[in-house]
C-alpha cells in the first residue's frame, strides 16, 4: 500500500493518494496497460490488505493468499518538490502454513498463465530464500519459464533451484552484488557471462553505460534511447521487465523485445507514477529505439 501527500497550487489544502504498490504490482499493472492480462499472487493480509483489495483495479486478476499480519504500507510526503518518507512498515514473516499456500498458489498461476514473473521480496522480509530455489526447480521440472527481475541472495536462490529463462538486472543490481566494480563493459559482460554459467538463459542488464546491454542465446546487444528528461526514474525497470514478458509472450524476436522493453522503460521516467506509463507512447518510443547486435554466436570471444 503507498499512501502519497501532495501540496495542491495555491492555499487549497493538500492532495492525498492511495493506491496498491510494490513490484509485482507494478509489474502486472504495466502488463496490462500493454493489453496482456496479468494475474498477480501475492500475500495480502490485516488492514491494509483490506484497503489494497478494494483499491486493486478491476482489470487486473489479483490470487491473494491470506495472511495474519499487515500488509506492508509507506507514506511518502512529496509537499517540499522531493520525496521523503513519513512512514513504513516491513512485510510480515509468512508461517509456514502461509508459506505454503504461497507456493502452491505460485504454482497454479504459472501453470495456469504458462509465464511467471518473478519480483523480489519486500526488504528481504516475508518468506524465506529457498522459497526462490523451490520455486525454480519445480517450474523447470513442470517446463514454465520464469522471467526473473531479483538480485542478490534472492537470484543465487533462484539459480541454485533451475534454469532462468531471462533475467532482467540493473548495473547498480551487480554493483551491489559485488559481481562488478563499476560501470565498465568488459567487467559487466564477464559478470553476465558467469549469471549464464550459473542457469540464467538470456540476460538483459539496464543502466550499462547509460544504455542497456543484452545476452540472448549467443548473441549480445546494445540497446540505446533518446536522452528525455526524467520526471522520476522509480519504476522504469519494473515496466522494463513487464514489456519483456508481455514480448516473450507475443512471441516478439530479439531486437523487437529489446525495443519494447526500452520503450517501456522510457515511458515510465517521464511521468510520475510507477508502472502506469501510456500505452500508446510506448508503441511509440519503441520505434525510436536503437538496438544494435555487437556480437553474434559466430563472432568469438
Amino acid at each position: 500500500m503507498t499512501v502519497t501527500i501532495e501540496a495542491k497550487d495555491g492555499n487549497q489544502g493538500d492532495e492525498v493518494h492511495l493506491h496498491p504498490g510494490g513490484q509485482g504490482f507494478w509489474i502486472a499493472r504495466m502488463i496490462e496497460h500493454l493489453g496482456e492480462t496479468p494475474v498477480l499472487c501475492a500475500p495480502v493480509g490485516g488492514e491494509v490488505g483490506s484497503a489494497l483489495r478494494s483499491l486493486m483495479p478491476s482489470n487486473l486478476d489479483l490470487w491473494p493468499v491470506e495472511t495474519h499480519g499487515e500488509s506492508p504500507i509507506y507514506i511518502h510526503d512529496r509537499r517540499s518538490g522531493e520525496r521523503v518518507t513519513v512512514a513504513e512498515t516491513s512485510m510480515p514473516l509468512l508461517s509456514r502454513h502461509e508459506q505454503d499456500d504461497f507456493f502452491s498458489r505460485a504454482l497454479e498461476v504459472a501453470m495456469a498463465t504458462e509465464l511467471l514473473v518473478v519480483t523480489g521480496r519486500y526488504f528481504g522480509g516475508g518468506i524465506s530464500v529457498d522459497f526462490f530455489t523451490r520455486l525454480a526447480a519445480d517450474l523447470s521440472a513442470l517446463d514454465v519459464p520464469i522471467v526473473a527481475d531479483v538480485h542478490g541472495e534472492e537470484l543465487d536462490a533462484l539459480l541454485e533451484g533451475g534454469s532462468v529463462h531471462l533475467l532482467k538486472l540493473s548495473q547498480d543490481d551487480l554493483i551491489e552484488d559485488e559481481r562488478i566494480e563499476g560501470a565498465n563493459l568488459t567487467e559487466i559482460g564477464e559478470a553476465v557471462d558467469t549469471i549464464r554459467a550459473q542457469g540464467a538463459r538470456n540476460v538483459i542488464v539496464s543502466g550499462a553505460e547509460g544504455a542497456t546491454l543484452a545476452c540472448l542465446g549467443d548473441s549480445w546487444y546494445r540497446v540505446e534511447q533518446p536522452a528525455l528528461q526524467v520526471a522520476d526514474h522509480r519504476g522504469s525497470g519494473d515496466s522494463m521487465t513487464a514489456a519483456l514478458a508481455v514480448a516473450i509472450v507475443r512471441g516478439m524476436d530479439e531486437v523487437e523485445m529489446l525495443s519494447l522493453g526500452a520503450a517501456a522503460g522510457a515511458a515510465n521516467a517521464v511521468r510520475h507514477g510507477l508502472g502506469n506509463a501510456d500505452r500508446d507512447l510506448i508503441v511509440q518510443l519503441a520505434g525510436r529505439i536503437e538496438v544494435e547486435k555487437i556480437r553474434g554466436p559466430d563472432d568469438g570471444g
